[in-house]
C-alpha cells in the first residue's frame, strides 16, 4: 500500500477498545478504585523498567511502520526483538510526548507535568528540572531501588548558562547513575575521559561517564558499598559531594578502562545486568525501578561534537565495533549478550581495543549492505538498540522476573531530519516536500521540533507477562487512547499500590494496559518554542480532544488547524474553516489557553527552583483564561470527603481516582469543611465556580500545613505537599468577565482544623 493510501485508511485500524473513555471536560468526574497491581508470579510489586529513546520515530520500528516497508520491497529497518515484545505486550498506538525536542519532555517524564505546567520549557539544554516530585521520587516512596542510565540532561550546570547542578538523577530521587549529566555528552555514543583536556565536572567538551549515588546511598554503609564496587572509578577516586548550591548528590569518574571504546548501547544494557544481578544477589525482596535513557538514535559522533578523537573511524552517527554478543539460554548467570564480568585486563569483553587498536565505530550490520553508508549506520543504531533490549528481555528470563516486570518502551520526540532527511528541499522542509529515507515519521506529518503528529507520536509499547494480555493473534493487541508522559507517573504509583498524586498532569493508564477497571481519560497537551532550528514556527501549541487534534503556530499572530486524527492521521484536512466544527474550534482554542499557566507564575504556583523558558510565546501568556458559556444560577460547590488510607498518603492524592466516603454542596466556605471529621485524616475535594463582571487579575492564595492543590479550569495554578507551606503561597491570574470553574483539592492529618485556607479573589472556599 502506498504511503498517502495509507493516510487515508488509517483510522480503518484504530478502533476503540474496552475501556476507552470520551473527551475531558471540566464537569467529568470518574471515580476508579486504586489498590495496586501485584505480579501473578510472586505476588509481589513488579519491577519496571522504563526505556526512552532519543529522537527514535514512531515508524523506525518494525510492528509500527518498517515491517510494512519491507514487505513492500522497499529499504527497511530490522527490530526482530522488539516486535516479538510488542506481540507478548501491547501496543500504545496513541502516545504522545509533550514536547517535540529532547529537553522538556524528559523534563515532563521526570517531573509528571505537561509543558503548560512544567519548570522547563523550551529547548534549554541543561535547565534544572524542579525535583519537589519526581517519577524517581515516586518510586523511592512505593520502597523501590531506584536507577537511571544514561542521559539526564536536565540537572543544571554544563550548558544552563550558570545554572548550579541542582537537579542531577541522585538529587532526584534516584538512588544510582551511570551515564551522562550533561546534554552535550549524548551527541557521542563513545564516552572517555577527555585525555586530560576537559574538566569533567563542568566542561561541555569531551564525553564522560560519570557515576552518580544519592545522599541516602552514602550515609548507608551497605548501600555505599554495593554501588561503589559497581564501577572502576578514574583514578580509583571515591565519591565526592558536589558543591553547586542545591546539589545533595555524590559522583565520581568512571575510568576509562572500563568505558572508553565501549558502545554505550551496549555499555548501558550491561550495567542494567549488572544493576538487577546485584539486586538479586543482595536484596532480592526489594523490587527495582531503572529509567533507562538511550542514545538512540540521536545522530552523534564527530569530533567537534564531543567525540572520541580516538575512536577507530572518525565518522558521524555512532555505531558499534563488532556483532552483537550471542545469546545463551544455558547462561542462567547473564543469559549470555552482554557481560559485566571483565577479563584479564579488567576489560568489559565488550570493549572494542585500545587506543591505537581499536574497532569503535566500524561495524555495520550485513543486512544493510546495499544503502548508502549513512542510511547503514541510522539503521545499525537502531538495531543494535533492538539487539540490546532483546538482551535485556532474555535476561530477565533467565533470572526469573519475566512475569515480575513491567517493560515500557517510547521515545523523547519525533525523528531528526537532520540525518536523514531530503536535504536539498532543506531538512525541515513541509509535508511532502520532506521524506526521510525510512519513513521514520511514519504515516504522520513533520518531525522532531515540529508540533504536528510526526514530532509528538511516539512509537511506545509495555510488556508484562501475565498482567498485560497480549492478542493472541498474528497481529499485536493495541491500544488507542490519547495519554502522553506524565501517565507514567501516575500509572507506576498506581502499580505500586500508592495513590495517583495530584502533582501529576496524567491518569494510570493499568486500566486500558490490563483490560480491567475503569479507565479514565487524561488531557494531552503540548508546546514548544521554536527558537529557529526547527521550521520557525515561533511558539507551538498543540491541544488533543477525543480524536481531535487542535494546533496552532507562532502564537496568537498563527491561525489554528484542526484535524480528526482518527480518520486524517496525515493532518492533511484542516476543518477550522467547516461551520460545522464552530463550537468544537470555540472550544479547543480555549484549551490552548486554559490548559497551562505562563512561565513565568510556575515558581509562585509550586514554588519550584526556577523556571526555564525563553518567553518568546507570542502574547499567549498574556491572555486571560476564557470564562465558560454556563448560564442560569451559579451552582453550589460540590464536597466529596475520603478518608481511606489518608494516614499514609505520601502526597495530596488526585481524588479523580479514590471512591468518596460523603459528598454534599456547599454554598460558602463554612458549609464546604461543616462536614469535615473533627480530628484525624482525610482529604476533601472541592468543585465549583467563581463569578466576575470585568477581566482580571486575581490573586489565588492557600496558607496553612495541609497539603493544597488548585485548578482553574485546567490550569494547575497553586500547589504544595502536607508542611510545605505553612506561610501560604499566593500568585495571580488572568481571567475573563464570566463564569470559570475550579477545583481544589485538600489534605489534613489533624481533622478540619489542620486544612489549609484557600480564596480565590474575592470567594474564600475554605
Amino acid at each position: 500500500m502506498k504511503r498517502r493510501d495509507f493516510l487515508k485508511t488509517l483510522g480503518a485500524f484504530t478502533v476503540a477498545v474496552p475501556g476507552m473513555l470520551p473527551a475531558i471536560s471540566p464537569e467529568d468526574q470518574q471515580y476508579v478504585r486504586q489498590d495496586g497491581v501485584l505480579c501473578t508470579h510472586s505476588g509481589k510489586k513488579p519491577n519496571v523498567i522504563l526505556v526512552l529513546c532519543d529522537d527514535l520515530g514512531w515508524g523506525d520500528l518494525g510492528q509500527f511502520w518498517q515491517n510494512g516497508r519491507a514487505a513492500a520491497g522497499n529499504i527497511h529497518i530490522d527490530t526482530p526483538h522488539l516486535d516479538a515484545a510488542m506481540q507478548r505486550g501491547v501496543m500504545l498506538t496513541h502516545a504522545y510526548t509533550t514536547a517535540p525536542v529532547c529537553a522538556p519532555a524528559r523534563a515532563s517524564m521526570v517531573t509528571g507535568k505537561h509543558q503548560g505546567h512544567c519548570n522547563l520549557r523550551e529547548n534549554m539544554f541543561d535547565r534544572p528540572i524542579a525535583t519537589d516530585l519526581t517519577i524517581g521520587s515516586v518510586m523511592k516512596a512505593a520502597g523501590y531501588a531506584t536507577w537511571h542510565i544514561g542521559k539526564w540532561g536536565i540537572g543544571g550546570g554544563y550548558q544552563s548558562n550558570g545554572e548550579p547542578r541542582r537537579a542531577m538523577a541522585c538529587d532526584a530521587g534516584f538512588d544510582y547513575s551511570y551515564g551522562y549529566p550533561g546534554h552535550g555528552h549524548g551527541h557521542a555514543f563513545y564516552h572517555w575521559e577527555g585525555d586530560g583536556a576537559h574538566d569533567w565536572r563542568t566542561s561541555t567538551g569531551g564525553s564522560p561517564c560519570i557515576e552518580n549515588i544519592s545522599k541516602a546511598v552514602y550515609d548507608d554503609a551497605t548501600l555505599r558499598s554495593r554501588y561503589s564496587t559497581l564501577s572502576v572509578a578514574s583514578g580509583e577516586m571515591d565519591f565526592e559531594a558536589d558543591t553547586d548550591t542545591g546539589a545533595t548528590y555524590y559522583r565520581r569518574l568512571i575510568s576509562d578502562a572500563e568505558a572508553r571504546f565501549c558502545y554505550d548501547t551496549d555499555l548501558f544494557t550491561a550495567k542494567i545486568k549488572q544493576l538487577i544481578k546485584t539486586q538479586q544477589d543482595e536484596a532480592p525482596e526489594q523490587p527495582f525501578f531503572c529509567y533507562a535513557c538511550y542514545t538512540t538514535v540521536h545522530g552523534a559522533g564527530s569530533a567537534n561534537n564531543q567525540g572520541d578523537p580516538k575512536v577507530a573511524a572518525i565518522k558521524n552517527f555512532h555505531v558499534p565495533g563488532k556483532a552483537y554478543p550471542a545469546l545463551n539460554a544455558a547462561d542462567t548467570t547473564w543469559g549470555g549478550g552482554v557481560t559485566w564480568e571483565k577479563d584479564a585486563n579488567g576489560y568489559l569483553p565488550f570493549k572494542e581495543g585500545v587506543v591505537g587498536n581499536n574497532t569503535s565505530n566500524t561495524y555495520l550490520y550485513p543486512e544493510y549492505a546495499d544503502y548508502t553508508e549513512l542510511q547503514a549506520r541510522y539503521a545499525t543504531n537502531i538495531r543494535r538498540l533492538d539487539d540490546a533490549l532483546g538482551d535485556l528481555l532474555h535476561f530477565l528470563e533467565v533470572r526469573g522476573l519475566k512475569e515480575d516486570t513491567l517493560f515500557i518502551f517510547t521515545s523523547d520526540n519525533g525523528p531528526s531530519a537532520e540525518y536523514l532527511g531530503n536535504l536539498s528541499g532543506g531538512w525541515n522542509s513541509a509535508g511532502d516536500g520532506w521524506m526521510n529515507v525510512f519513513e521514520s515519521n511514519g504515516p504522520f506529518k513533520g518531525c522532531k521540533r515540529w508540533i504536528y503528529e510526526g514530532g509528538v507520536r511516539e512509537p511506545t509499547f509495555a510488556l508484562w507477562p501475565d498482567t498485560i494480555p497480549a492478542s493472541g493473534e498474528t497481529t499485536p493487541r493495541q491500544v488507542t487512547l490519547p495519554f502522553q508522559f506524565p501517565a507514567w507517573m501516575a500509572t507506576l504509583a498506581d502499580g505500586a499500590g500508592l495513590p495517583q498524586p495530584a502533582h501529576c498532569d496524567g491518569v494510570s493508564l493499568l486500566p486500558a494496559l490490563t483490560g480491567s477497571g475503569t479507565q479514565l481519560p487524561m488531557r494531552v497537551y503540548a508546546e514548544y518554542q521554536d527558537g529557529g532550528s526547527g521550521h520557525n514556527y515561533g511558539f507551538e501549541q498543540m491541544v488533543r480532544d477525543g480524536d481531535y487534534i487542535l494546533l496552532r503556530n507562532r502564537g496568537t499572530s498563527g491561525t489554528v488547524e484542526l484535524y480528526n486524527v482518527v480518520t486524517d492521521p496525515g493532518q492533511e484536512t484542516n476543518l477550522a474553516g467547516k461551520a460545522e466544527y464552530a463550537d468544537r474550534l470555540r472550544w479547543m482554542s480555549d484549551l490552548l489557553v486554559t490548559c497551562r499557566i505562563p512561565i513565568t507564575k510556575v515558581s509562585a504556583a509550586c514554588g519550584a527552583l526556577g523556571a526555564y523558558c525563553s518567553n518568546w510565546n507570542n502574547g499567549v501568556d498574556a491572555l486571560p483564561l476564557p470564562a465558560t458559556p454556563l448560564k442560569g444560577p451559579l451552582p453550589p460547590h460540590e464536597v466529596r470527603l475520603f478518608r481511606k488510607g489518608a494516614a499514609t498518603w505520601p502526597w495530596v492524592p488526585n481524588f479523580r481516582t479514590l471512591i468518596p466516603e460523603a459528598g454534599w454542596l456547599a454554598s460558602d466556605a463554612s458549609a464546604v469543611t461543616q462536614k469535615a471529621p473533627a480530628s484525624g485524616a482525610f482529604g476533601l475535594s472541592v468543585r465549583g465556580w467563581i463569578e466576575l463582571a470585568t477581566e482580571q487579575d486575581v490573586t489565588l492564595s492557600a496558607t496553612g500545613a495541609g497539603g493544597c492543590q488548585l485548578w482553574l479550569h485546567e490550569a494547575h495554578v497553586l500547589e504544595y505537599e502536607a508542611g510545605d507551606c505553612t506561610a501560604g503561597r499566593q500568585t495571580t491570574s488572568k481571567l475573563a468577565a464570566g463564569r470559570h470553574p475550579f477545583r481544589l483539592y485538600v489534605t489534613s492529618t489533624n481533622g478540619k482544623t489542620g486544612l489549609c485556607s484557600v480564596s480565590i479573589g474575592a470567594l474564600q472556599v475554605i
